[in-house]
């Protein structure tokens, strides 16, 4: 039998840990899940080799596995995939067996592979995937993993989003007292109709709060708010209707721009298909410079985006190599407008390491104080929100963005915020 105990530590001894031993403990048994995790895929992997499962009647390696470790069918899958993964991608299994990758990413490298229509290309984009994967956040990663494989199963990718729009759907069912919706639509249309949801739910919470403060003063807090965070959403989507209804009425349609970043070459070389049926030939080593997305990182069509480009239903964003937007070059104040929106759409979220907060919700700052003659274009700008804006100035980070487009975040000290993975 393997000796495969580990000196972890005690509830009694975490319970007096505080400040950079919480960190580096954290850090420890990250690595030491990860170091299990690789072996556990070892052991699937031996199993379905040596078709050990058949033994006591398994159907498959994932029932065995489900019946020898009592996990869930999903993380039974997860482990099979992972453990197929890391035998056609030994330097990924290298690298988890070492700690130096994350368990979620490796899963996404592992869903990639369990592709049919592209899991072979992989090998040949393991190097430029496993980089992103030890440098980016795993939101970010995500993202990439998601363009190299609409790059390497254009087809598919194209079949799937003409799937999910052809079997779109939406209905209002009365059940009992209450009337509940159940749609369906395709990232394209989904995209437009979440812009508007989301302006129509912000003017709910405005009026929320401007009431709140006539009623309590400057001293208003959340729980203060007449209706909670669900209600106003249902009140948003009534006001659209009556919004709506209002519009047909006097006919005045709402004007709902999606922000949509595609990359040149792309948008170029699906152009050309469309005009000449020119072949679309992207290498997905190329990920990483390659965009076609809602602003959320949501992959679209490039075939959809080409064509909604030319009927002027989304607002176009250029971006260079890195992803980093033109400077804008104007000298004000405050970031507004069409500038505003444009950061808000490129970076997508709080650049702050480990914040989600959507960028719409955000604050633009200036990398340059403006006080000090830093000018407000895009070059010094970023998408901080309200609590890491603050944080950043009263203890004097200084955040910078590297050349190939991503942030670095330094403290006073000069040692940078930034995962482990990426020291």
């Amino acid at each position: 039998m393997v000796d495969v105990s580990v000196s972890l530590p005690s509830r009694a001894e975490v319970a007096v840990l505080e400040g950079p031993e919480l960190d580096a403990l954290a850090w420890q048994l990250e690595q030491v899940r990860r170091q299990v995790e690789a072996s556990i895929a070892e052991v699937v992997g031996r199993c379905e080799a040596t078709s050990h499962h058949l033994v006591d009647g398994h159907r498959s390696v994932k029932g065995w596995t489900m019946a020898v470790t009592n996990c869930s069918p999903g993380e039974a899958s997860r482990r099979q995939q992972t453990s197929r993964a890391m035998r056609r991608l030994p330097t990924v299994a290298d690298e988890l067996h070492g700690g130096r990758v994350g368990v979620a990413q490796v899963h996404e490298l592992a869903r990639l592979n369990a592709n049919p229509r592209c899991g072979d290309q992989l090998p040949d984009s393991e190097q430029v995937l496993l980089d992103a994967a030890r440098e980016l956040e795993y939101v970010d990663f995500r993202v990439v993993a998601q363009r190299w494989e609409q790059l390497a199963d254009a087809d598919g990718a194209h079949r799937s989003h003409e799937a999910t729009h052809e079997h779109r759907n939406a209905r209002l069912i009365a059940l009992g007292d209450e009337f509940r919706w159940d749609t369906s639509h395709g990232v394209a249309q989904g995209a437009a109709m979440r812009e508007v949801f989301h302006a129509f739910c912000q003017a709910e919470f405005r009026a929320d709060w401007d009431a709140a403060v006539a009623e309590h003063g400057d001293g208003v807090r959340a729980d203060l708010l007449p209706r909670t965070s669900a209600q106003r959403r249902a009140d948003a989507l009534t006001a659209i209707f009556e919004a709506a209804a209002t519009a047909g009425v006097a006919g005045k349609p709402l004007d709902a721009v999606v922000n949509l970043i595609v990359d040149v070459d792309t948008f170029e070389q699906y152009v050309s298909e469309g005009l000449d049926h020119t072949a679309v030939d992207i290498d997905p080593a190329t990920v990483r410079t390659r965009r076609c997305e809602t602003t959320d990182g949501e992959p679209v069509d490039p075939r959809q985006a080409v064509v909604l480009a030319f009927l002027g239903r989304v607002r176009r964003i250029v971006v260079d190599e890195h992803g980093v937007i033109v400077a804008a070059g104007r000298k004000r104040r405050l970031f507004d407008g069409a500038l505003r929106e444009a950061l808000q759409a490129t970076e997508r979220r709080c650049t702050w390491l480990g914040c989600l907060l959507r960028a719409s919700l955000a604050q633009i700052d200036h990398l340059q104080p403006y006080s000090d003659g830093g000018p407000t274009d895009a070059a010094n700008a970023s998408v901080l929100c309200q609590r890491h804006n603050v944080h950043k100035h009263v203890h004097r980070y200084t955040p910078t963005r590297r050349p190939d487009g991503t942030w670095a975040l330094a403290r006073i000290d000069g040692t940078l915020l930034q995962p482990p993975d990426a020291a």
